[in-house]
């Protein structure tokens, strides 16, 4: 049976009903913060940038910016989808990050670049040669996004007989950007000269020398990362990528790439159109990086360095399996397979039982190689081998412990059997590290109402740790009760425990904000391990949380 109704009644319905949705969505509209990608990505020194975001985020005067170094400061714009970026000055080159927040959510960690040259944003159209970008200066920072259907953008380069142009992409590796990025240097006839693909994981990295005086085109263009049914080129929105282009100088690696914390270490310094008087560097034990990544006045990029306690050394040719080169343990060496099936071989001494950490650094360091260790005893028998490949899983690393004490023997070579001056490793042997680490599987943790939030930490020990771990909040929350739970070596809670957090009673406004999980140790004063996620649609992890503080629900009238 159908009820039919009147005209006053049926209006009065649709207008409660309307009423209702408006209701719902400004409700989940307020709690919006999926802020995936920053337009502009990054800035230079010294500079103030307005960055578009892109995503939601809604919540008025509510809203906030969060920075992982008070040098970034973050104002919002009249527009709600735009951000001021204020770069002090003295914020050394390399990559921090931003968080954005509103009363009932928070977006995940996006990374922001400062660099030390000039950034320009791509603009279109750029598409084709004769609507090329010109680029003036001998250095900049390309901030675009290949957003349009099939899109390509193309950036036109002044060059002289003899110059170099290094042209390096950022984009799947460090943004999180879903494409596989190709970059092409193109004659003024249209002839391709330089091309690459995936030097840099699935970032492009190109250099090319001009013949003769005349006019160059950067051409890039992209595919899904994730390979699909599709043929032609990907675009999207998120296909956001920085592109340095630049004649000046560029540093690719240094020899060796790692230094003793303890005395100055002398590098030689690898790249392009670098002045004589930086292609050495005396580094100072104390010197510091960002992210493993450090910077020297004059260059147009940061170089991957590593600050150890232990021996630093460098391979030496000839060091194959007829004459391997003697190394002590622990040590950090540089080296490079440097032609096709070529491999590197040292030989170290080690004792029965004594767990060792073998670990190669290359494809997250920006290099080729794809490698592969094994080891080996003095009579040329394999004890162990890696040829496991991930997309997660890029270089190499692991936990061995000698059948017999002995000389042994490590070596290093491509996957594929391939080489090359760029095929740049960086080799740690050194006894297992005794260490515990702790993660949890999400950066973002809501505290929803008058319920507790419950926080599975999950504990993992490693070269014989044996010690008790405290968890606790290191900044507490006013308004929030967070009581340390411990985990112990063996038992229970030997790999999980759950931190409980809750309001104090009586307590109704509590503010989130970020959030810093640790361990301790019975008699020591520094954290033993910080809690660190996963940061989204990037291979790392953060100890940096954020605690998001959801309002009480009104009780319901009678």
């Amino acid at each position: 049976m159908i009820h039919l109704l009147s005209p006053r009644r049926t209006k009065r319905v649709v207008l409660v009903a309307l009423s209702a949705l408006v209701t719902t969505t400004a409700g989940i509209a307020a709690d919006e913060a999926s802020v995936t990608h920053l337009v502009p990505s990054g800035g230079q020194q010294g500079k103030t940038v307005e960055v578009v975001l892109r995503g939601t985020l809604n919540g008025g005067d509510k809203r906030k910016a969060w920075s992982s170094h008070p040098g970034i400061v973050v104002t919002f714009a009249k527009k709600t989808d735009r951000v001021q970026v204020a770069i002090k000055a003295d914020v050394p080159p390399g990559r921090y990050f931003l968080r954005f927040s509103n009363a009932g959510a928070a977006s995940s960690l996006l990374p922001f670049f400062v660099s030390p040259i000039d950034e320009v944003n791509e603009v279109e159209p750029n598409g084709k040669l004769p609507e090329a970008q010109k680029l003036a200066g001998m250095a900049r920072v390309i901030n675009g996004v290949l957003s349009e259907s099939r899109d390509v953008d193309v950036f036109e380069v002044a060059m002289k007989s003899g110059q170099t142009l290094v042209a390096s992409m950022m984009a799947n590796t460090e943004l999180g950007s879903p494409m596989d990025g190709l970059l092409q240097v193109v004659s003024e006839k249209g002839f391709v000269v330089a091309q690459d693909d995936d030097s840099l994981g699935l970032d492009p990295f190109v250099t090319f020398t001009a013949p003769g005086d005349g006019r160059f085109f950067v051409r890039t263009f992209a595919f899904p990362a994730k390979t699909n049914s599709t043929i032609g080129l990907a675009s999207g929105s998120d296909f956001v990528y920085r592109l340095t282009v630049t004649t000046g100088p560029y540093v690719d690696f240094t020899i060796p790439s790692a230094f003793s914390k303890k005395k100055p270490g002398r590098l030689a310094v690898k790249g392009w159109n670098l002045p004589k008087e930086h292609r050495e560097w005396l580094i100072d034990p104390m010197a510091h990086g960002v992210d493993g990544r450090f910077y020297r006045q004059g260059w147009n990029n940061t170089v991957p360095l590593k600050a150890v306690t232990h021996d630093v050394a460098t391979e030496l040719e000839p060091n194959g399996r007829k004459k391997p080169q003697r190394v002590s343990v622990p040590t950090t060496l540089t080296g490079t397979i440097g032609n096709d099936k070529d491999r590197d071989v040292f030989e170290i001494e080690a004792k029965k039982g004594s767990a060792l950490e073998i670990a190669v650094e290359s494809r997250r360091l920006g290099f080729p190689l794809d490698p592969v260790i094994r080891v080996s005893d003095g009579t040329g028998k394999v004890l162990k081998e890696t040829d496991t490949r991930s997309a997660d899983k890029v270089d190499e690393a692991i936990s061995w412990s000698p059948p017999t004490s002995g000389t042994f023997r490590v070596e290093v070579r491509d996957l594929f059997e391939h080489g090359g001056p760029r095929f740049v490793y960086r080799l740690t042997i050194q006894p297992q590290p005794v260490a515990v680490s702790a993660t949890v599987e999400k950066d973002v943790l809501p505290l929803d109402g008058g319920k507790p939030l419950e926080v599975k930490v999950t504990i993992n020990r490693s070269g014989g740790f044996d010690k008790a771990v405290r968890l606790e909040l290191e900044n507490p929350f006013e308004g929030i009760v967070a009581k340390p739970v411990t985990s112990e070596p063996k038992g229970p809670t030997a790999k999980t425990v759950t931190l409980k957090l809750e309001r104090k009673e009586g307590v109704k406004d509590v503010q989130g904000g970020p959030l810093k999980i640790v361990g301790r140790v019975e008699g020591m004063a520094e954290p033993v391990t910080i809690v660190t996620a996963p940061v989204p649609r990037l291979t790392e992890r953060s100890g940096n949380l954020w605690l998001i503080v959801k309002p009480m629900s009104k009780p319901k009238k009678k």
